[in-house]
């Protein structure tokens, strides 16, 4: 077989192939599809927002200092609304049969730099869900971080709505069946090169001297008395080899 194959011989197996090509990703596209609107179960995304102000003066202006502080502390207020204390008290609010550990991975808590903003990002399988998942959290953050940081200055700038959240955050099914496209098209010009280049099956002189044979002779193809076709037959030698 030959070392190197050439763009020609590249676009001709693809080109020989190219029904398996189509089905194949064809194929993948009706799972994805299948996946993304029959299987998969929609998840929906409520986001509430509040703000934490560490002040204890009734000052109306905010030291730089104090501001500094404040931000600081967003870590801090992060990794506690995420704590298995605050997260229990959520599920026993909401009467939730799930862990604190699988609740954790369906909030999200976010703040940008130099922010005192922070947002809290909840997943559920309906609008509603959603919505009351975040502000609840939010609540229980509320009420539970006077006892521990002794700060009672939470004030929530917007709460999740249901109407906000009516398109769900996964599955998405265009991207799911693009992808598709994208992995069936390369698995199938991957299996059909393979295929081609891998065929131990001789079907033209072209492919016998791709193997290192010299053709000696060609039997024409004619057609028998019942009217079929009858197959090309070679006559070779390998190369190299003596003739007696």
């Amino acid at each position: 077989m030959k070392d190197t194959v050439t763009i020609q011989e590249l676009f001709h197996a693809i080109k020989k192939r190219v029904l398996f090509i189509i089905l194949l990703t064809f194929s993948l596209v009706g799972i994805a599809a299948v996946l993304s609107y029959f299987v998969i179960t929609p998840m929906y995304e409520g986001t509430s927002q509040f703000i934490v102000i560490q002040q204890e003066s009734e000052n109306i202006q905010l030291s730089v200092t104090e501001f500094e502080t404040s931000v600081e502390l967003i870590d801090t207020y992060n990794e506690i609304i995420k704590s298995p204390f605050i997260l229990e008290k959520v599920i026993d609010e909401l009467d939730l049969a799930i862990l604190p550990e699988a609740l954790e991975k369906r909030i999200d808590v976010t703040s940008n730099e130099n922010s005192q903003v922070v947002t809290i990002s909840a997943i559920a399988e309906s609008p509603e869900a959603a919505a009351t998942l975040a502000n609840t959290v939010v609540e229980q953050f509320q009420s539970t971080i006077p006892t521990i940081m002794r700060i009672d200055n939470v004030q929530v700038l917007s709460s999740a709505k249901p109407s906000l959240a009516q398109d769900p955050i996964r599955p998405r099914p265009i991207l799911n069946m693009f992808i598709a496209t994208v992995i069936g098209l390369m698995t199938g010009v991957g299996a059909a090169l393979l295929m081609e280049f891998f065929s131990t099956k001789v079907k033209t002189e072209k492919d016998l001297e791709m193997m290192e044979f010299i053709v000696l002779g060609v039997v024409s193809e004619y057609q028998s008395k019942g009217g079929k076709n009858k197959e090309m037959t070679l006559v070779h030698r390998r190369r190299g080899e003596v003739e007696e």
